[in-house]
């Protein structure tokens, strides 16, 4: 029995050694886990996140002490890498770029976890950014909304969407928004982990599907509140900005804008004066021509204006103010409604498509500078058209007149001008078969050089 008793101490003490090595092998050779993580946007860093790592030792480890560290590569880190974090009270706080992590943690004895088994992967969009955060459009327009994603990790672009008041504009499964009925709402995008954003929409009847239309009715005369104007204002910017300031697809935008899309005409109004101010012109008459980046549709564009070189207003387009010309519908001295005259109205489409070229007229002396000084200038002939040489986007006309090309299709050219005999800025249809015998178009002012790259248009709207 003596015997028996002794054989069992012995176990005992052979388990109790065991277990106290096991507990002493695990306590210097088991790695520290990764309990959770937790990712936000950081509030003071665009494009960075606070990265959370919740740590923590198994029971029977002696001593708690944790080190994180975030690497780009399964690679496993060196352990004196200087990178690696303290944990403090169990979390490791990193700061960092967006991009795809992996998290590993070690402790006092140099044991780290092992990434074929604890891997992290963090897979999550920060941040939804929508190309243009308003859109607008005409009841019964589309635009399609494109958007960047700024993620973290290997995410699916998994975006819905879904509209605020479908009765005003709808969206589709893929970001296709059609504009219903007038009024503004919001387009919410959302990202599978929960990220938004937002695009405003507008529907407005400011603005018509684009096409050729004679039967418009004029702007009249304080027609439209500051809101209005600026929101008009707006949408042509939001045209020329798509299509690319200062390039020949803005100033086409601009042009089109006006011509096309816009509800209303523009009356004719001759404008003499130059700011230029060479003889015999001292003033401007109507100042509706160059000096605004916008339509001229509010009081509060009159602060552009240099008073001392107004003879006649200010007035926006529509209010009727002096004329100082004779023409066989325009009586010297008689009011008319402010609107823009032939070089007025290519300037004003230069100027607000980014091209600043100064307030130039329509070539009615040589001896100064005017808009058939820029670029080339070359006479319109059977030889030119088949060139392929012009483009839309010059410039046509005659001393006296000028104009600008919007469209070209098969067989026309489509000519936007304001004319006393058009009575307002309108889209004239040219046959390229009559264009070399044209009295009113002699020359057209190719204006490559004259633009600052391309931009983007097409040939027709």
């Amino acid at each position: 029995m003596k015997k028996i008793k002794i054989i069992i101490s012995f176990i005992i003490l052979l388990v109790v050694i065991g277990l106290i090595g096991s507990f002493i092998y695990l306590n210097m050779t088991t790695a520290p886990y990764i309990k959770n993580i937790e990712i936000k946007d950081s509030i003071n860093f665009k494009n960075q996140v606070i990265f959370n790592v919740e740590v923590d030792n198994y029971f029977y480890k002696i001593n708690k002490e944790v080190w994180c560290y975030l690497a780009k590569e399964d690679k496993e880190p060196d352990i004196n890498d200087s990178e690696w974090l303290k944990a403090s009270n169990g979390y490791c706080s990193f700061t960092v770029p967006s991009g795809d992590y992996k998290v590993f943690v070690k402790d006092k004895y140099g044991n780290i976890n092992d990434i074929d088994s604890q891997k992290v992967e963090i897979n999550k969009v920060l941040e939804i950014k929508p190309t243009k955060k308003t859109i607008y459009l005409y009841k019964g327009g589309s635009e399609k909304i494109n958007y960047e994603l700024v993620t973290l990790g290997n995410v699916q672009d998994d975006i819905t969407w879904k509209s605020n008041n479908e009765s005003i504009a709808s969206v589709s499964e893929d970001g296709k928004v059609t504009g219903n009925g007038y009024g503004m709402t919001e387009i919410t995008l959302t990202s599978g982990s929960g990220t938004t954003n937002k695009v405003n929409v507008y529907v407005s009847s400011f603005i018509t599907k684009p096409r050729i239309n004679f039967d418009k009715p004029y702007v009249k005369c304080q027609q439209f509140t500051s809101e209005e104007a600026d929101l008009i204002d707006n949408i042509l910017f939001d045209r020329v900005e798509e299509a690319g300031y200062g390039t020949r697809g803005g100033v086409i935008a601009a042009a089109r804008f006006l011509t096309l899309e816009f509800s209303y005409r523009i009356h004719y109004f001759s404008e003499n004066g130059r700011l230029n101010n060479y003889p015999p012109y001292k003033h401007v008459d109507g100042e509706g021509r160059y000096y605004h980046r916008g339509l001229y549709l509010s009081e509060d564009d009159y602060a552009d204006l240099e008073k001392g070189a107004i003879l006649a207003g200010p007035a926006m387009w529509g209010c009727s103010i002096p004329m100082y010309v004779n023409l066989p519908q325009y009586k010297y001295g008689n009011k008319y409604p402010n609107g823009l005259d032939c070089s007025g109205f290519v300037t004003w489409a230069l100027y607000n498509g980014g091209v600043d070229i100064g307030d130039l007229g329509a070539g009615e002396n040589a001896s100064h500078k005017d808009l058939d000084d820029l670029g080339t200038k070359v006479k319109i002939t059977k030889d030119l058209l088949k060139s392929g040489k012009v483009k839309v986007g010059d410039l046509i006309g005659n001393n006296g007149h000028m104009a600008i090309i919007v469209g070209i299709d098969d067989n026309n050219y489509y000519i936007a001008e304001s004319l006393n005999t058009t009575a307002g800025v309108v889209i004239t249809t040219m046959a390229k078969s009559k264009l070399p015998s044209s009295y009113l178009y002699q020359h057209i002012i190719l204006m490559d050089s004259v633009y600052k790259g391309e931009g983007k248009y097409t040939n027709m709207w």
